[in-house]
């Protein structure tokens, strides 16, 4: 099968300290299957060209069931984009940053994996919370230069101390003593 020529969009932009070009190419209805049934998807590629520095930053492809069009384009690459920060960044703060998630839960009856999994997602959520919410929670959690060694100091408090309540924890935490 011959496929139509691969459409393409470029936009130039400033962005306060350089100029930008955001460069698209794609093609609809494309075969991904050589043999066997044929599943028709929409190839989309994007690169980034920073004129400062005369040099692509940037380049991805995708491939979607979703129609790729000069109107849906710049959107399909920001949806690209975003999950890709959030595979990247967010699971590698769950892997390396005090969560633990790569450790297999896998001992235990029936659910254990599961249940151990989400107690860690339920976590990783309200920490996150509590770093938006929580003026003191963010003081105290921006003293340490990494997340695990902030989570090492609760650890320690909480298992060999009683404090009345998390202002008084995170007074020691932050090596501030709490009032007697």
């Amino acid at each position: 099968m011959r496929y139509g020529a691969l459409e393409t969009r470029e936009v130039r932009e400033w962005n306060g300290r350089t100029h930008l070009r955001h460069r698209y190419s794609w093609v609809n209805g494309i075969e991904n299957r050589a043999e066997g049934e044929k599943l028709l998807v929409n190839y989309l590629r994007y690169e980034l060209y920073n004129e400062q520095k005369g040099e692509v930053t940037y380049r991805n492809s995708w491939i979607t069931n979703h129609a790729v069009n000069s109107g849906t384009v710049r959107n399909l690459v920001d949806g690209g984009r975003a999950r890709w920060k959030i595979e990247n960044e967010h699971n590698n703060g769950l892997k390396h940053h005090g969560y633990n998630l790569e450790h297999n839960f896998g001992h235990g009856k029936e659910h254990a994996n599961e249940l151990f999994c989400l107690l860690n997602l339920l976590a990783f959520l309200f920490h996150g919370i509590q770093v938006l919410a929580e003026d003191e929670y963010r003081k105290v959690y921006g003293l340490f230069g990494r997340k695990d060694d902030f989570f090492w100091a609760l650890r320690y408090e909480t298992a060999r101390y009683f404090h009345k309540d998390w202002h008084d924890l995170f007074l020691t935490v932050s090596g501030i003593a709490p009032d007697s």
